[in-house]
């Protein structure tokens, strides 16, 4: 009786210990919440010392007004809080769940209603966060029309009052009514505010400052825990979707849509190379600018208030006590699986996984005991199983490996792909290597995915990765079945110039740290560790291991060719020495022959390389309007937006009889006209083909590329500067100029956004005396590696991935500049970076190479 006194006044202490919170939802309780419900569930806010009670909006109060009068300590919500934070309130922005939002409007297919003009006098359900929201409000405005031109009806949260007719559109999610209406019979049509340019965050946990200011500790409990919990359910979809099922299912939801409902929200909210719940400043000014073009604010302030401090790594007493308990762990690793780990030739261990483990030593203040005695995977694998070793440093996560291990979440995703013989074409499905033989890796997830999926396939074992690339060269199987990223790697280190990937699997390696199944308090640990990088962190690790260089393999039928040729030669002039006179004029005739031939021949080689220039020209003037087309869309999306909200406050203070004001926006609409036209002729001007040289100011055209450019310069934070007299002119072909200016402040952008250095600055410079002209571009990219400077005007070097860098743009620049202007381009490095050289003979017109008053030379342009 004691006992169970004590047992009692125990477990009372625990119940009264935890602080009790209150979150506030905007919708009903659906997978949109699924990170607040497993925290709950597993314990997350628990072992916090939180007793969190979660409302959905069943109780018919915003999570605006539920935290400002105290019902609930923190809400989720929409982008329509930065204008509260604007407006004076007191609160602080702590995560954004969705990176981009999953908010559209929905109507019904049959209803013809396919545009936002279309639903003026139209019924629209919308909740009360949302009637003033700014993704809806801008885009009404787009159009010219506002909620007043709309019939506003309370939401009844039910997709099925659309299929009834009770509503002509609804607020929606992409995860959840579409999917309900198509299960119904209803075909629906989607609204989304950010193809009209208004993409936002969506689902934003906040709190008050007061909150962060008087508890401090709680709101950082909070935070972790609710962190925590969402990425558990990202990576366990399935598990999730029964919790939602059985305990948080209001709406009657399958459990078919719960899950399809959380793949597609985890597309929304885990970007690349973007940390989950980030806030930028940035975009959250961008969304301001649309509210204060509306009128519904005047002056945009500083958002450094509004984003919550997150103090980084937060550990609980009992995870602090674990990790002081066990100083040392126990690694086992894979020796050859490059890039993403592997042992150097001085026996380290390298790769992703290896950098972070390195952070988790740094941030953890324990030490990583890597074996090396074990060299096979397979090894390693089966000895954290039997508790040999504590964790492996990074392993696919199955459900086959889930019964003797335990996960930290992914911190690498890579899809499986097949690489085949280059002769082979493209492989649309795995089915069609039923009967083949396959090589994998053994105990690799490859291997437990083809014998459990596809028993059809032959599969052929290796002891690494490289071994199975080689049995696919050597043609000991048809193909292998491998990570997108090591085969890259290997492929491109090893030379295997006659394999490829023709195709990818319907599987994905989600790499983890994986620990012996009675450390999930490591697990535990691991997860908070990998949820606190930063993105400069992560864009760090993954840059550094899986940029490659990429280099032109050796031809060598090319040069077992011209040896065959020279030793040929060799042949026949020692025979002509050996012969008769009579022998001697024979032999000499039949070489007057011979090089008569020859000389045809090389003839039509150079005729070929004349058209193969021609080509290369245009591919790599192809490969430089990619990067305008982004910037032109970037320049014009803003001056369209400013427009259409203009003309909405024109007719506003038409009707108002504002003279003033409406002067005034005229004054902004004919300015964004104007610069929006002056788009177009910049763009067109660069398709015009050069008959002729022409004079050409220098810092004119310096302006043109700038013009082209500068938005998607600006949008990475990099600066331009010039130094350049402007009244230097220079007689060339303006567009083949500019479209080498044009390459290389593109080249210089993506050294300097790679070097991630403090200074983002391209310099321009101009000078003339009375024989040259030269310019020079100098960045502060770091500079270009010694072992490949002499390299990087040749056709087809690059040190990018071959869908990011065809290899010409240079190889262009210099043709254009030294064939086609007599000139001279040279690179060398400075202290900060890069520094390309044109020198311009002012003296000479025109050169050799494609003559661009040829229309021939232009029929691809100009079609």
């Amino acid at each position: 009786m004691k006992k169970l006194l004590l047992l009692s006044l125990f477990f009372l202490t625990l119940v009264w210990s935890k602080e009790s919170v209150t979150l506030q939802l905007p919708w009903l309780h659906q997978f949109q919440f699924a990170g607040y419900y497993v925290a709950k569930h597993k314990g997350y806010y628990s072992d916090a010392g939180l007793d969190v009670t979660i409302l959905d909006a069943h109780n018919k109060q915003t999570p605006l007004t539920a935290v400002l009068k105290n019902k609930a300590q923190y809400g989720v919500g929409r982008s329509s809080l930065i204008v509260d934070y604007i407006n004076g309130t007191p609160i602080v922005l702590m995560a954004a769940v969705f990176q981009s939002s999953p908010m559209m409007l929905l109507t019904r297919k049959d209803a013809n209603i396919n545009s936002v003009s279309e639903l003026k006098n139209k019924r629209i359900m919308l909740t009360d966060d949302t009637v003033e929201g700014a993704e809806l409000q801008t885009m009404f405005r787009s159009v010219g029309l506002s909620t007043h031109d709309f019939k506003v009806q309370a939401h009844s949260f039910d997709p099925m009052s659309l299929a009834r007719g009770e509503t002509d559109a609804m607020l929606a999610y992409v995860s959840n009514e579409p999917f309900v209406l198509k299960k119904a019979g209803i075909e629906t049509h989607a609204i989304y505010p950010k193809e009209h340019g208004f993409d936002y965050y969506s689902d934003i946990l906040f709190t008050t400052q007061a909150e962060t200011a008087l508890h401090p500790e709680r709101a950082e409990a909070f935070y972790d825990a609710s962190i925590r919990g969402w990425l558990w359910a990202f990576d366990h979809i399935e598990e999730t979707a029964e919790i939602i099922y059985r305990n948080y299912n209001p709406q009657h939801k399958s459990l078919d849509a719960l899950i399809y409902e959380g793949k597609v929200l985890k597309e929304l909210a885990l970007l690349p190379n973007t940390t989950f719940g980030s806030i930028d400043p940035a975009r959250l000014e961008m969304i301001a600018q649309g509210y204060r073009l509306m009128g519904v604010v005047r002056a945009i302030p500083s958002f450094e208030p509004l984003l919550y401090k997150h103090n980084g790594l937060r550990l609980s007493i009992q995870e602090r006590a674990w990790l002081k308990a066990h100083p040392v762990i126990r690694v086992g690793i894979d020796h050859n699986w490059p890039p993403i780990e592997s042992v150097d030739e001085k026996g380290r261990h390298t790769g992703i996984s290896a950098s972070y483990l390195s952070l988790l030593e740094k941030r953890l203040g324990v030490r990583f005991e890597v074996d090396y005695s074990r060299k096979l995977w397979s090894d390693s694998l089966l000895s954290v199983k039997n508790k040999e070793l504590d964790m492996l440093s990074g392993a696919a996560v199955t459900d086959k490996r889930r019964e003797s291990l335990v996960f930290s979440r992914p911190f690498l995703k890579q899809s499986m792909v097949i690489i085949t013989n280059s002769r082979v074409g493209y492989i649309n499905d795995l089915n069609d290597l039923s009967g083949k033989k396959v090589a994998v890796v053994r105990s690799y997830a490859s291997e437990e995915f083809l014998r459990t999926h596809y028993p059809n396939i032959i599969p052929v074992l290796a002891d690494t990765s490289l071994e199975a690339l080689q049995k696919v060269a050597s043609g000991d199987v048809y193909a292998c079945v491998e990570g997108l990223s090591v085969a890259s790697y290997l492929i491109e280190r090893h030379n295997l110039n006659n394999i490829k990937v023709v195709g990818e699997t319907p599987f994905r390696y989600e790499l983890a740290f994986a620990f012996r199944n009675d450390w999930g308090m490591l697990a535990s640990i691991s997860d908070k560790v990998l949820a606190s990088i930063t993105s400069e962190e992560y864009e760090e690790i993954h840059g550094r291991w899986l940029a490659m260089e990429q280099h032109d393999p050796i031809n060598y039928h090319l040069v077992w060719g011209i040896a065959g040729f020279m030793a040929m030669l060799f042949l026949l002039v020692a025979y002509k020495n050996r012969r008769l006179d009579v022998l001697v004029r024979q032999r000499t005739t039949e070489l007057e022959t011979f090089n008569q031939r020859l000389q045809e021949e090389i003839e039509k080689a150079v005729e070929k390389n004349r058209k193969q220039e021609k080509l290369l020209m245009q591919q790599a003037k192809m490969a430089e309007i990619g990067s305008m087309l982004e910037s032109i869309a970037h320049q014009w999306r803003q001056p369209l937006n400013i427009l259409g909200l203009s003309m909405t406050r024109l007719n506003l203070s038409c009707a108002m009889g504002g003279k003033g004001e409406s002067t005034k926006v005229i004054e902004i609409a004919e300015a964004q006209i104007e610069y929006m036209s002056q788009t177009i002729d910049d763009f067109r001007n660069f398709f015009k083909q050069d008959r002729s040289q022409i004079p050409v100011n220098i810092n004119g055209m310096v302006n043109d590329v700038e013009a082209l450019l500068g938005p998607l310069l600006i949008r990475k934070k990099i600066t331009i500067e010039r130094e350049i007299d402007p009244e230097i002119e220079v007689l060339v072909y303006p567009n083949e100029l500019k479209q080498v200016l044009i390459n290389l402040v593109n080249n210089a952008r993506e050294a300097i956004e790679h070097h991630r250095g403090e200074e983002r600055l391209i310099r321009i410079r101009c000078t003339t005396d009375e024989r040259y002209c030269t310019i020079v571009i100098e960045d502060t990219g770091g500079g270009i590696d010694a072992s490949i400077i002499d390299k990087i005007f040749d056709p087809y070097f690059t040190t990018k991935f071959e869908s990011q860098g065809t290899g010409i743009g240079l190889y262009m620049a210099k043709t254009i500049i030294e064939k086609h202007f007599l000139g001279k381009l040279s690179v060398y490095n400075t202290l900060k970076g890069a520094c390309f050289e044109i020198r311009l003979n002012r003296e000479i017109k025109g050169g050799s190479g494609i003559s661009p008053q040829s229309n021939d030379s232009r029929s691809h342009t100009d079609s």
